[in-house]
């Protein structure tokens, strides 16, 4: 299978309160993974190619939350029952929030490294 990404992907454990534009509700879910495009997050709901969701990241040791607005790129597992792997295309993160999450997730891959 040929890699797609244009960007590294960052392996994180991060909690994120999602807001589904379109129905008006929030549910929380775990990121999987982060690139400087996109995040990776787990949910027990279906959604739609292009679904719009408006997401808030909790960074440990960090008090503001980041928020990023996103579309739903593409989501797996879509034939059983969950959890669906969900992948988002960022389109619209401010710039400093997008620098404090990938330095959080590169600071947090660095650690991992040096364990090994």
């Amino acid at each position: 299978m040929t890699e797609r990404r244009k960007f590294l992907r960052f392996d994180t454990a991060l909690n994120a309160l999602c807001e589904i534009v379109n129905e008006k509700c929030k549910a929380s879910y775990k990121v999987k993974n982060i690139s400087s495009e996109g995040a990776l997050i787990l949910t027990d709901k279906r959604f739609g190619h292009g679904d719009e969701i408006n997401m808030s990241m909790d960074v440990p040791g960090d008090n503001v939350p980041i928020f990023a607005a996103c579309q739903v790129a593409w989501q797996d597992g879509i034939n059983h029952i969950g959890p669906y792997e969900t992948g988002l295309k960022f389109t619209k993160i401010d710039s400093s929030d997008k620098g404090r999450l990938l330095e959080y997730t590169y600071l947090q891959w660095l650690k991992i490294l040096d364990r090994k």
